[in-house]
């Protein structure tokens, strides 16, 4: 086939076009933007999640924008939801303060095609794609059976998270599960994951009731603040403290004898694996649904080999 200059420049031409219009269906990891907004920076958990993440997008040449607040707050999480859609990001990661209060800010993403991604708590929203989650349920219950494995009678006083909330639901019902199988009676206190409340509650429920034999602390925080009380009221001696999370200072309180034991949440590969799921559906590449992410019992025996 004969063909002069001016031909084959245009059909190099063309198949270049070509090729760029079929790249251009297809999303490169560095051409990729997400937001992450997070709980807060206040919790050593949840520094721990954002930190694998932006290190998990450094990792796969993606831009992370950090947008999360330096203290839990619902509506402040809600507008950098909205900040990062107006931005134009191509996915957005959310570790929810609350799980019902974006509103119709996950309208708005759906409508602009920026797909979203829950980490730690569920979301009731048909736009997540994904959720990467230590399975609550069964960790606590394995809080909750090391809890009747070493109180043989009495109450366990629960300290809660928020009203309604997925994981604090999840946490509740594992621990109380297990206890009352076992034939414990269960107190529980909704605390909103505050330690103020988590010491407070600890402190009026000793006072006033002597059969409360262990507490199970939905959070580290409030593990450490029913510590706290239970020493000042001298009371620490035989009651088991159980925490979730694996924060440092609470292993630490293990290895003084004081916390019982503690759930230990996955926060790195919870923060990876949350990036890994968002530039896959950015990518247009299919994902699990739901992540699971086992927790480990950390007691007084192994505690050395998680500090």
């Amino acid at each position: 086939m004969n063909m002069n200059a001016n031909g084959l420049k245009n059909m190099i031409a063309g198949v270049a076009f070509a090729v760029a219009s079929l790249g251009g269906t297809v999303a490169h990891a560095n051409d990729i933007t997400i937001a992450y907004t997070g709980y807060s920076t206040d919790q050593p958990f949840w520094v721990g999640v954002g930190d694998a993440a932006a290190a998990q997008a450094k990792e796969l040449g993606v831009e992370f924008i950090d947008l999360t607040a330096t203290q839990a707050d619902a509506a402040a999480q809600k507008d950098a939801v909205d900040r990062a859609i107006n931005m134009g990001v191509d996915g957005i990661i959310i570790g929810s303060v609350d799980n019902r209060a974006f509103g119709d800010s996950l309208d708005r993403a759906k409508a602009k095609g920026i797909p979203v991604v829950a980490v730690d708590t569920g979301i009731d929203h048909d736009h997540i794609s994904s959720l990467v989650q230590t399975d609550n349920l069964a960790a606590a219950g394995i809080a909750g059976k090391y809890i009747a494995d070493n109180v043989s009678e009495g109450t366990v006083l629960i300290l809660g998270g928020s009203a309604g909330h997925q994981t604090g639901n999840a946490r509740r019902d594992g621990v109380k599960g297990a206890a009352e199988a076992a034939g414990l009676e269960v107190i529980f206190q909704i605390c909103d994951w505050q330690e103020a409340c988590g010491y407070d509650t600890t402190i009026n429920f000793l006072q006033s009731n002597p059969d409360i034999k262990a507490i199970f602390a939905a959070s580290d925080p409030m593990a450490l603040a029913a510590v706290s009380a239970a020493k000042e009221l001298g009371k620490l001696d035989g009651l088991v403290i159980v925490g979730f999370d694996g924060n440092p200072g609470n292993l630490k309180s293990i290895a003084a004898g004081e916390q019982k034991a503690d759930i230990k949440q996955d926060n790195v590969k919870m923060g990876k694996e949350s990036v890994n799921n968002i530039v896959s559906v950015v990518k247009g590449e299919s994902v699990a649904e739901f992540i699971p992410i086992d927790g480990i019992l950390i007691t007084a025996d192994n505690v050395s080999d998680f500090m």
